[in-house]
């Protein structure tokens, strides 16, 4: 598991009230004096009389030190937790005006000690490293001081020069990196919406873009990355994915305008091997046809100006996006409740189906052949891919549980675990785990337990098979690691600054790297501890995470594994 276990007990012994540098009779006025008086009995002024609380820390039952704090240490501490943790104790409630009697001091001296305890049981709190610092574990414990060993580490990050990103796609055995990045200023996109207005003198439209697709190269060797090439629309991005077809490799984009943007690039030779291993079955287009499909892909994407998929427009803005590289599919969802399949080679939709309600998240298994969707009524809809047109399998949750309402909050994220047949599913109700059984009978799920509640909806999670825990990302920026076997956070960091939009989780059982996006105009790349088997098939962690150069080479090598192996994914 991630991070530290921190046994410590923290308990408020006693408060004193500390006299501030009072002006007292002599040449000051009464009027100052008085002034001085009411400065003492205000919160937010820094001067005049406060409370001091002494907190004894004991840490792992044999080591003992105080510490003096002001409430307005520990309301600041509280400030960055709630931006930090899925949920926070209460705290006690800070006044405008200072009170000083006993029986006031001694009530919140009473409740401040149980917001202290309730912090110390829990295990994301304690791996915080502000709270580290406040007990004062950096100063009296050598091994706080340094980073843990068993953290994530920031092994490389992309700066988008325009926009924000808001989607992220990360091919290692192909090192490519595809981001979608829309402006995030209200004010700036209806200027641009603006400005883009034809005006009768003008010959055509201006067409200020509002969002880009970008295509990075990983550079040999490392984790950098090299700006390749940029294709800029005026509708927003939502989502991007990357596909391999043969010899080229599409990049894809879902618009705003209900389009799907995309750009034609080279996709090496052994990524053409292992499609077509997975596709023998799939009868091939004549020679002539194909020849005019590729003389067309690439006159629609010139320049800088991003082109669209033809015949593929959804009613209202595309939500989500799947590729199934063996049967050359481009599934897209969208607001308007449609999922449609588009043939990437034909250039033509395979087919059409409807949902109860609008599509909010989407997750498909090419191994499973399963594709589910999440709708904003709260339900997750299983569809059968084996054949067209899609059929729909089952419906989560269904009978009682469906028709509550009070339970119907949109699904923000999901994630599925071919290995496991596992399903997770997050909203701001909590997570939902389901067993999906491969039988295609109406009772092909299983409800297997659910997380607590969120104060803040997911915007991502993914999850992580090798130490079975859950990562969710929030829009404050943090990364959340929760503990199924627990049904509780175990760890939590800040990985950006501002709204965390997407991420992607790589675990080959070797290494373990998360690629996060952020509204903050940044793609981080953070490498996990890696849990390995010894000679006794036990599971041990790394003394520390896999350095820069490390895990490229793994990334790289597990491509050209994967590309040598028709069974692998």
């Amino acid at each position: 598991k991630l991070g530290r276990d921190v046994r410590l007990a923290v308990d408020v012994v006693c408060h004193d009230v500390i006299d501030g540098a009072l002006v007292a009779g002599g040449d000051a006025g009464a009027v100052a004096r008085g002034l001085d008086a009411l400065k003492a009995r205000i919160s937010l002024s820094q001067t005049g009389q406060h409370v001091d609380y002494t907190l004894r820390v004991v840490f792992e039952g044999r080591e003992t030190w105080t510490l003096r704090k002001r409430f307005n240490e520990v309301a600041a501490l509280h400030d960055v937790l709630q931006r930090r943790l899925h949920d926070v104790p209460e705290l006690p409630a800070k006044s405008m005006v200072r009170h000083f009697s006993s029986e006031y001091l001694e009530a919140r001296k009473a409740r401040l000690s149980a917001y202290l305890k309730a912090l110390c049981k829990r295990r994301d709190a304690m791996n915080c490293r502000e709270v580290q610092e406040f007990f004062g574990l950096t100063t009296q414990q050598p091994a706080f001081a340094q980073p843990c060993a068993w953290e994530p580490a920031l092994v490389a990050d992309v700066r988008e020069p325009t926009f924000g990103v808001t989607a992220v796609a990360y091919a290692p055995d192909q090192g490519l990196l595809l981001l979608g990045a829309t402006d995030s200023s209200w004010a700036s996109r209806m200027d641009s919406r603006i400005t883009n207005i034809k005006l009768p003198w003008e010959p055509v439209a201006p067409a200020m873009p509002t969002s880009q697709m970008s295509l990075w190269k990983q550079v040999p060797g490392s984790l950098g990355f090299e700006l390749q090439s940029v294709s800029r629309y005026t509708a927003s991005i939502s989502c991007v994915a990357l596909s391999g077809t043969g010899e080229r490799g599409l990049c894809l984009c879902g618009l705003s305008d209900g389009t799907v943007g995309y750009k034609v690039v080279a996709w090496r030779a052994c990524a053409s091997q292992q499609e077509g291993c997975k596709s023998r079955m799939r009868h091939d287009l004549q020679g002539e046809q194909t020849q005019q499909m590729q003389q067309f892909l690439p006159t629609m994407s010139t320049g800088s100006r991003g082109g669209t998929l033809p015949l593929l427009r959804h009613a209202a803005g595309v939500t989500a996006l799947a590729v199934d590289d063996a049967e050359s599919w481009v599934i897209s969802a969208s607001k308007d409740s449609a999922l449609m399949v588009y043939d990437s080679q034909r250039f033509m939709i395979q087919c059409e189906v409807q949902t109860p309600a609008s599509i909010t998240a989407m997750h498909y298994c090419q191994v499973r052949k399963r594709l589910f969707t999440g709708l904003q009524s709260g339900r997750i809809i299983t569809w059968d891919t084996t054949a067209l047109p899609f059929r729909q399998v089952c419906v989560v949750p269904d009978g009682s549980a469906a028709a509550d309402v009070t339970r119907q909050l949109r699904i923000s994220a999901l994630d599925f675990d071919p290995a496991a047949n596992t399903l997770f599913a997050g909203s701001r109700e909590g997570f939902a785990l389901w067993e999906m059984r491969p039988s295609n009978t109406e009772n092909c799920c299983r409800a297997l337990g659910e997380l607590s509640p969120l104060s803040s909806q997911p915007t991502t999670l993914a999850w992580a098979s090798s130490s079975r825990e859950l990562l969710a990302g929030f829009s404050s920026g943090a990364v959340v690691v929760f503990d199924v076997e627990k049904a509780e956070a175990s760890y939590a960091f800040q990985a950006h600054a501002k709204d965390l939009t997407a991420f992607q989780w790589i675990d080959d059982g070797r290494q373990r790297l998360l690629v996060t996006a952020s509204a903050d105009q940044t793609v981080k790349f953070w490498s996990f501890p890696c849990q390995k088997k010894g000679l006794g098939d036990e599971e041990t962690l790394t003394e520390e995470p896999w350095a820069e150069q490390d895990v490229s080479a793994r990334l790289q090598q597990q491509g050209r594994r994967r590309c040598n192996d028709c069974g692998g994914q």
